[in-house]
């Protein structure tokens, strides 16, 4: 099989195993692995089937289940695989975006992977302990407001194609009740409407009976990028008693 063909299977490999890793289950130095990633040397002698039998192998069980709601392109699945997770439901809208996330996780046998989020049923989501959900920015971020305002149309909660899918995950959290969720925006949602916006959001999920703590985070300790985005955290505060031991590092 051409080298090339090889570097693209490696490169899907990566999104689920550090250098050390792959290095480790193919049967190779973790030098070997970053030489292959900078063009220093070529990966045509891994065997292609070594490395399709690696991203087809079926997740773990995991030390804990969650569902990626407005999933994108897994990019927090990652992260929640890698701390001991297994995904049992994810769900997005954007076809390319599927198409990725398809890439990016070969092996969805195990779980369904369901679409417009709006039209999915409580019942038809799995039981899982924590809920993940980067709901559509547009309708609050600074750029998406300005846009709407210029247009006319409507922004926020107001805007009824995005604005009101918080209320889906509010409606999923309700139903399933998940120890834990981690929400994820613009930082812009904090001030929208005068704070009302975000005062809806506390408020709700108060009444669902969580916890929240909340922290703007920027993204520049891990990317090359100053990318913000506010971070809401909750706890079910019926099994924490009230007294989570979260706490956002610095």
């Amino acid at each position: 099989m051409p080298a090339e063909s090889n570097l693209n299977l490696l490169k899907r490999l990566r999104l689920r195993f550090t250098q050390q890793e792959t290095g480790q289950k193919l049967g190779f130095t973790e030098r070997t692995v970053r030489r292959w990633e900078t063009g220093e040397s070529s990966p045509a002698r891994i065997p292609a089937e070594a490395i399709y039998k690696l991203l087809e192998v079926v997740p773990p069980e995991g030390d804990f289940t969650f569902v990626d709601l407005f999933a994108g392109i897994g990019g927090t699945r990652l992260g929640f695989e890698r701390a001991g997770g297994r995904c049992v439901f994810p769900s997005e809208y954007d076809k390319f975006a599927c198409k990725t996330y398809a890439e990016n996780f070969s092996n969805t046998a195990d779980h369904t992977f369901a679409g417009d989020i709006t039209e999915v049923q409580t019942t038809d989501v799995p039981d899982h302990d924590v809920l993940l959900a980067g709901f559509p920015c547009q309708p609050f971020s600074i750029a998406g407001v300005s846009k709407k305002q210029s247009l006319g149309r409507a922004h926020g909660f107001l805007d009824e194609t995005q604005g009101t899918m918080f209320f889906d995950i509010a409606r999923i959290l309700a139903e399933k009740r998940p120890t834990a969720f981690l929400l994820e925006n613009v930082p812009n949602l904090l001030s929208h409407d005068k704070k009302r916006t975000f005062v809806k959001i506390q408020e709700v999920l108060r009444k669902l009976e969580y916890d929240i703590d909340v922290r703007v985070v920027s993204a520049r300790r891990w990317v090359p990028q100053r990318r913000q985005r506010v971070l809401i955290v909750g706890f079910d505060r019926g099994r924490t008693g009230g007294q989570s031991a979260f706490g956002f590092g610095e």
